[in-house]
């Protein structure tokens, strides 16, 4: 699971220096943002799967991307810092994550 949170907050970190429209003004808010979504997606994300099932099945996977992006909110309200000019940048990001993600989850197995 340590792996996991890792990889997911290395990700996050390349997500927010790439694309445009997600600002950060310090690197040290950069690493606390990706330490906190890192973790949400490593520890809730996975308890959350098992609820969200029955709805993925019906809403053909976009409620774990709406998981993700409201992960991703969480941080850009909760820490000084953050801002995020368009709804199309975390939107696209998030994509980006869910995709790694899911490759991830396929991957490596939580023992």
């Amino acid at each position: 699971m340590l792996l996991r949170i890792i990889i997911n907050a290395v990700v996050l970190f390349i997500v927010i220096g790439k694309l445009p429209g997600i600002f950060v003004d310090t690197l040290g808010g950069a690493l606390l943002g990706v330490l906190i979504v890192g973790l949400a997606n490593g520890i809730i994300r996975p308890l959350l799967i098992y609820a969200e099932i029955p709805f993925n099945f019906l809403t053909l996977g976009s409620l774990t991307l709406l998981t993700n992006l409201l992960a991703l909110f969480m941080v850009v309200k909760t820490l000084p810092g953050f801002e995020v000019s368009s709804l199309m940048a975390p939107a696209a990001g998030i994509l980006l994550m869910t995709v790694c993600s899911f490759t991830l989850s396929r991957m490596i197995q939580d023992r």
